[in-house]
């Protein structure tokens, strides 16, 4: 359990990171566990929010398949760099997300974890 926290709270942390780069005041935080194994995070803000293609940029950064299904498509990714933005990773350790931006207004993610 305490692997899978440190993990929850690094998503939490690039997330947060992320609403406070984009100049947000106010950001909230909400962390459900469904079941031992099923948790939903969710960060909303009220930063500069995104134009619609930049969203779609990041829901597919955050919709990558998993670190487990990710070395299954391209081999072994021990010992090879990776560039890889903060949301690639998050993207790596989550099941599902989601983006919802307005440009001007804020932005809310929500990602779901299932622990494998």
């Amino acid at each position: 359990m305490k692997e899978e926290n440190s993990k929850i709270q690094g998503i939490v942390n690039e997330l947060v990171s992320n609403a406070l780069n984009a100049k947000a005041s106010d950001v909230v935080v909400h962390i459900k566990r469904e079941t031992e194994d099923n948790t939903i995070i969710s960060v909303k803000d009220d930063g500069e929010g995104m134009d619609e293609e930049t969203a779609k940029k990041v829901h597919h950064l955050l919709n990558q398949p998993n670190l487990t299904e990710y070395e299954d498509y391209y081999g072994n990714l021990t010992g090879n760099p990776m560039s890889s933005s903060g949301l690639n990773i998050v993207g790596m350790l989550v099941d599902e997300a989601s983006v919802d931006s307005i440009e001007g207004k804020g932005t809310t993610i929500t990602v779901f974890r299932r622990k494998k």
